[in-house]
């Protein structure tokens, strides 16, 4: 059998909630071909997912050969890894046992810790590495407590007293800029421009990335190469089919960040050229650099406002632009400017904030600004304290969001400077006369394995309206949103220039 039928033999036993038969599979694909994309991503979803009440040995191996390969999700086997340290970890908190565990030091140094119980017992951990006598085994702690701290940011309580490195970079920044920092400072003048930024609301937003580039990222995941134009038509049926000839799909994503999404695209999508725009200079040079790091050539960072995009004039077969939108002055008017840029018959894929979803948010910036929280480090780690000591109880439930748990996501999450939400009905006025027309929502988007995808929603409005197949309608998914309003986490959706 081939490495691609077991890949494929174990998504449909995963699709089906065998995970144990699927997890074998993939592993047997993996064996017969180790850069297996498939097999691999399919792999990392199970170990995303997989929790145990007491050590597992088996899971351990997988996890080290999951941080041993540079193409696997380290993101998302960073919740099973986490789930092992916490259940392993040793009652008398032994020093000696801790620095000898290969899988601790994997998830430090290459997964961003989002649990609370493990952030407990590592703060603890950082503040015995800091008072023991320095050797090798403290020396390793100290260098892997110091990448995790790179990770988050610097968003743990920091300890004045812990001054002499290397103990002190478990707290704060090297005294000596990392490799890194120095490469994108000097990346940052190479950056092209589309054209001065004058807009008040995105300069402020470009001051808060350029302080915190967002997000930090470690490595790109291998993705299967897919045709992206094949695949929508494949999910939207009733798209209208366009041929855009042979030469690369010319892909547009505004707001592209730190990279992480459009160089994923640069290295799956068939035949594709990205262009990047960013607002942030920081953010876009991180982006260079690990385009550089990959060796992904087929991708161009621009700096410039989304506004200011028909200023290239260029047009372009494909666009996403996830999570941005909603962060503009007039979010309508930046989706104009997107739309004036695609051929006719290109795609659009959007995500955008949901009125719903983003209530825990909104008490949390109502108290963040009452309580008058600077979005600096300093106050970001206050509202951390405040959250995870139970204080601002209300607020306890942001612990279980993937964002609260570096300065760059948690600032992103509650102290942006500008932040709209929608609700279904917003979304109709949104789209309208902007020269696109809404072909459906993908449930899945985010989520390790398309299996894992929320289909709630989607087998509602077949049962409700079981003669609408295309199930476009915003009008019927308006209807199906006022009866249960937390029917969508937020909006992520396809659309096709008219």
């Amino acid at each position: 059998m081939t490495p691609n039928r077991y890949s494929t033999i174990g998504d449909e036993l995963f699709a089906a909630g065998r995970f144990d038969e699927a997890l074998s599979a993939y592993r047997q694909a993996l064996a017969a071909s180790p850069r297996d994309a498939q097999a691999r991503m399919g792999l990392d979803a199970i170990l995303e997912r997989a929790r145990t009440a007491q050590p597992n040995a088996q899971l351990r191996t997988l996890l080290l050969e999951a941080y041993a390969d540079e193409g696997a999700n380290w993101d998302a086997v960073g919740w099973g890894a986490a789930n092992q340290l916490v259940v392993g970890w040793p009652a008398d908190n032994d020093l000696q046992r801790l620095a000898a565990d290969p899988l601790l030091h994997a998830f430090l140094r290459k997964s961003l810790n989002r649990d609370a119980d493990l952030e407990r017992k590592l703060l603890a951990l950082r503040k015995a590495v800091a008072a023991a006598e320095p050797g090798p085994q403290v020396g390793e702690l100290i260098a892997s407590l110091a990448e995790q701290a790179w990770l988050n940011e610097y968003v743990w309580p920091d300890d004045p007293a812990i001054v002499d490195e290397p103990a002190a970079t478990m707290f704060r920044p090297p005294a000596v800029a990392r490799a890194e920092v120095v490469e994108e400072q000097s990346l940052k003048v190479s950056i092209p421009e589309i054209a001065p930024i004058t807009d008040a609301v995105s300069l402020s937003v470009q001051a808060m990335y350029e302080t915190n580039p967002y997000p930090r990222w470690t490595h790109l995941a291998r993705r299967p190469t897919v045709d992206v134009r094949a695949a929508l038509m494949r999910d939207f049926p009733h798209a209208t089919p366009v041929e855009f000839g042979n030469g690369p799909l010319e892909v547009l994503m505004p707001g592209a960040g730190t990279g992480q999404h459009p160089l994923t695209v640069a290295s799956s999508y068939a035949n594709a050229h990205v262009t990047g725009v960013d607002l942030s200079r920081a953010s876009l040079a991180y982006g260079k650099r690990m385009a550089a790091r990959y060796g992904v050539d087929n991708i161009e960072f621009l700096r410039g406002d989304i506004l200011d995009l028909p200023k290239l004039g260029r047009t372009f077969d494909h666009a996403e632009c996830v999570g941005v939108l909603h962060h503009m002055a007039d979010p309508k008017a930046g989706l104009q400017a997107i739309s004036d840029m695609l051929r006719p018959g290109a795609f659009l894929r959007l995500g955008l904030y949901g009125e719903s979803a983003r209530a825990l948010v909104v008490k949390a910036r109502r108290d963040i600004e009452m309580a008058r929280l600077p979005s600096t480090l300093d106050g970001l780690r206050e509202f951390r304290r405040k959250v995870m000591s139970g204080e601002w109880r209300r607020l306890r439930p942001l612990t279980a969001w993937e964002d609260f748990w570096s300065a760059s996501l948690l600032r992103d999450l509650c102290f942006h400077v500008q932040e709209h939400r929608f609700t279904i009905s917003r979304l109709r006025t949104f789209l309208e006369g902007s020269g696109l027309r809404f072909l459906g929502f993908e449930f899945n988007v985010g989520a390790s394995q398309s299996a894992a995808a929320n289909a709630g929603p989607l087998e509602l409005y077949r049962a409700r309206f079981p003669t609408e197949r295309t199930m476009s309608d915003l009008a019927r998914w308006e209807q199906l949103e006022r009866e249960k309003s937390n029917l969508f986490p937020g909006y992520a959706f396809v659309c096709q220039k008219a």
